[in-house]
């Protein structure tokens, strides 16, 4: 996990700080693992939302049409630069 001990304590409210200040080992490790455990059924129920998935699938139609714009002029500045450098080729 890549969050800073300081930064868990800005996100973790005052009391879970204070009342986990002198855990135990084992007890730190249990609490681990059912916050493990969490994370993962969130995750699962995030991933079987259907309105979360409708709208990313909005989301992916309607940039679709700017991915393929943006990729066709792409295109066009690939093959152009092509054909500069069989100009430059030639004259060479």
């Amino acid at each position: 996990m890549s969050i800073s001990k300081g930064k868990a304590k800005q996100i973790l409210s005052n009391s879970f700080v204070e009342n986990h200040e002198d855990v135990t080992e084992d007890r730190a490790l249990e609490l681990i693992f059912s916050c493990e455990t969490k994370i993962r059924d969130v995750k699962e129920e995030r991933s079987n939302d259907d309105k979360l998935n409708a709208a990313k699938s909005i989301v992916k139609d309607l940039g679709n049409g700017y991915k393929s714009a943006i990729d066709y002029e792409k295109a066009k500045i690939q093959f152009l630069l092509e054909k500069v450098e069989e100009i430059r080729g030639d004259t060479q």
